[in-house]
């Protein structure tokens, strides 16, 4: 490998804010070992994040735009940029733990899967809308997670060999989540890994009626999506079943938590308000299956 050629690329979408980012890049300089790895931020923010960016951090590599652009479009630039054999994707409002650099390297050298997942913890614990939001993003994900072939892996704590995300750059440059796109490494016969010793904490706070738009624009998107690789009659099945999701989402959840030993009494605190983003979630998918995605993704963050 030549020196130009880092083992690992960090690629951070930045869309929530100063304050996010830089307890994002913070955990990042903290991290153990010599191991250097390139960082890039893919921002639409504005000059509070660019200029922050570069007094502080000026070792990272900023793509800025003028114009809103969705998560997936930020990560895509940051993709297609990034030079490093090892490429992982987090957010700017995930903190990643300090063995974070060691931990990606050391999974890829120990599991053939072209895309390695680990953990995402709760860090935003005082309020409880902010509970709400965890369960119903991250329930999945919550430690321990399990350590080896799995079908489902966190965008913000995943990470790819490179040759993984080269057969894939078609889909990536149209700005496909990241559900689409291992759907499709499945499809080729690869299997998705994932590493409990890979951790990063989520720390957003969240107002009740940005989440719930959030959420309805999360499940019209993907319907909406769903519907370029799904037929017409399967289609139909599902804008007929999406009115009866909310419960079988929110068993799902409750079957997650509980199978992790964690957080019980937070989530059902937060019950009531996971099943009105829940009711959410479904009405958007109907939307989607319905009349398409529309710009919802734009208003995703």
């Amino acid at each position: 490998m030549s020196a130009e050629t880092p083992t690992l690329s960090i690629v951070i979408a930045s869309l929530n804010g100063r304050p996010y980012i830089d307890a994002c890049l913070a955990a990042l300089a903290r991290q153990q070992g010599d191991m250097a790895a390139e960082v890039i931020v893919a921002e639409c923010v504005g000059t509070t994040v660019t200029d922050f960016v570069r007094a502080e951090y000026p070792a990272v590599r900023l793509i800025a735009f003028d114009e809103r652009k969705s998560v997936p479009e930020l990560r895509a630039a940051g993709i297609l940029a990034a030079r490093g054999e090892i490429i992982a994707i987090t957010e700017d409002h995930c903190i990643p733990a300090g063995d974070w650099y060691l931990s990606l390297v050391a999974a890829h050298r120990q599991y053939p899967g072209p895309a390695i997942g680990g953990a995402v913890d709760n860090a935003a614990t005082d309020r409880l809308i902010d509970w709400a939001v965890f369960f119903c993003e991250y329930s999945n994900f919550i430690s321990p997670v399990p350590a080896g072939a799995v079908h489902d892996l966190p965008g913000p704590n995943v990470s790819y060999k490179r040759a993984a995300l080269d057969t894939m750059r078609d889909m990536i440059a149209k700005g496909y989540w990241e559900n689409f796109l291992h759907q499709r490494l499945e499809s080729a016969g690869h299997q998705l890994w994932s590493d409990p010793t890979v951790k990063v904490w989520h720390k957003k706070h969240f107002r009740f009626g940005d989440f719930f738009a959030e959420r309805f624009h999360y499940g019209r998107w993907y319907a909406g999506t769903r519907n370029e690789f799904t037929s017409l009659p399967k289609r139909l099945f599902y804008l007929a079943f999406s009115p009866l999701l909310p419960p079988l989402i929110m068993t799902r959840i409750a079957r997650r938590v509980w199978s992790r030993g964690r957080h019980y009494r937070d989530f059902l605190k937060a019950l009531p308000l996971i099943l009105v983003f829940m009711a959410a979630w479904a009405a958007g998918e109907f939307t989607g299956y319905a009349t398409g995605p529309g710009s919802s993704v734009l208003e995703l963050s």
